[in-house]
């Protein structure tokens, strides 16, 4: 491939180029080009080798996140890493259904590099994630609680530790490291939401009020150790996500479009937020001064507190509503959407654009709404009426399903 000519009149080859000039031309190729360009020479394979995968790594949406990186089993490459963003790009993975059950109801999940966290009916059970071909073990490594308990209607996970809700106005605290487990009564109503940091507790209801407490205890005294109410807010949530000494919480409904509030737990201030949306079915701290909020009004919004005002908003091209979010940690943003089990992936370096969605395949309760989202470097997870899906990404043979161009 000739490029231009020297002043020779010698024609310049493409390897001619320098080091830095290559770098940048391979960036735009996809990798099954560039594995090609590996046989070329070896200058191309030290370049592609030594800086355009990793560069590639840094630049991508999806799988430059350490935190999404330290949620996954394997250490991938980097050109591997490179292959998995462009599989999320392209919508090509391939679908498990775990956990099927005849019953409607909506569990709880979270997951870590380890495990995967899922509630069943009034229980909360650990299922070993795997190396194999069914990602994660149906098998239960621990358990806490009975089915036939009160459904867990809320889940919080910070480390080891565990906050759930339950439909009886009860929490449960679990410790997994030691095994021990404290329940306590809040309210005579059906907990909505809850969240914890350090020793601070957070708890909303469906209809009553939001509960701030406290715990002063001694590890070894964690069994016997009770809950303190240090503040009750008059006021029902639909979600709650506690920050230092700040709570975000996001209304059911607020008919003035002013449902996204701060609460300032040293003063016990309420702060009205100026994102306008009628209701806030999820919300996640970005950093210490922006929101990410998913809403009824089919969409996502970035709101900084410090003007209270939405900075970016993000539609969903079918009108359906944000029913909840994962945020990657750098720029990855997943929503579970109100229909079809589809789920969303927007980049927060570009406004007002989706870049990929997902639709599991359709099977006999397909309208279900994604209730619950998480992901890592290449596996998304989604808690569905009826069971549990995961999209794995790691499938480069799996069909294209690209509906970016929606």
């Amino acid at each position: 491939m000739l490029v231009e000519k020297l002043p020779s009149g010698k024609a310049m080859a493409l390897q001619d180029l320098d080091e830095y000039s290559l770098a940048h031309v391979f960036l735009f190729l996809s990798v099954a080009d560039l594995d090609r360009c590996l046989l070329v020479c070896k200058k191309f394979q030290h370049i592609i080798q030594r800086f355009v995968y990793s560069k590639k790594c840094m630049l991508a949406l999806v799988v430059n996140s350490p935190k999404t990186c330290n949620l996954s089993l394997y250490q991938y490459t980097a050109r591997k890493r490179a292959k998995l963003e462009e599989n999320w790009r392209d919508g090509r993975y391939e679908e498990h259904t775990l956990f099927q059950h005849n019953v409607m109801y909506i569990s709880q999940m979270d997951i870590d590099k380890d495990f995967l966290y899922m509630t069943h009916g009034g229980c909360l059970q650990a299922h070993k994630r795997t190396k194999n071909r069914y990602l994660v073990d149906t098998r239960i490594h621990w358990q806490v609680g009975c089915r036939r308990d009160p459904d867990i209607s809320s889940l919080a996970k910070e480390n080891d530790r565990f906050l759930a809700g339950r439909l009886d106005g009860r929490i449960m605290i679990y410790d997994s490291t030691t095994g021990q487990t404290t329940l306590q009564s809040v309210a005579t109503d059906v907990i909505k939401s809850v969240d914890f940091c350090r020793n601070v507790y957070a708890v909303t209801t469906k209809f009553q009020a939001t509960y701030i407490l406290n715990r002063s205890w001694r590890e070894h005294d964690f069994e016997n150790a009770e809950l303190k109410h240090s503040h009750v807010y008059p006021r029902a949530y639909e979600t709650i996500k506690l920050k230092g000494t700040r709570l975000a919480a996001g209304m059911f409904h607020c008919g003035r479009k002013q449902a996204l509030q701060m609460i300032d737990l040293q003063s016990c201030a309420v702060m009205q937020l100026n994102s306008q949306t009628k209701a806030v079915y999820d919300l996640i701290w970005k950093d210490e001064n922006c929101l990410l909020t998913g809403n009824f009004d089919d969409s996502m919004r970035l709101v900084d507190i410090r003007t209270g005002n939405d900075e970016a908003c993000w539609s969903d091209p079918y009108n359906a509503s944000v029913y909840c979010m994962f945020y990657n940690g750098s720029y990855a943003v997943h929503c579970g959407m109100k229909y079809h089990h589809r789920s969303n992936l927007y980049d927060l370096r570009v406004p007002n654009r989706c870049v990929q969605m997902y639709f599991p395949s359709k099977r006999k309760h397909s309208f279900s709404p994604v209730y619950g989202i998480k992901a890592d470097v290449a596996q998304l997870f989604l808690v569905t009426d009826y069971n549990l899906r995961v999209l794995h990404f790691d499938a480069d043979w799996a069909v294209k399903k690209d509906y970016a161009s929606i």
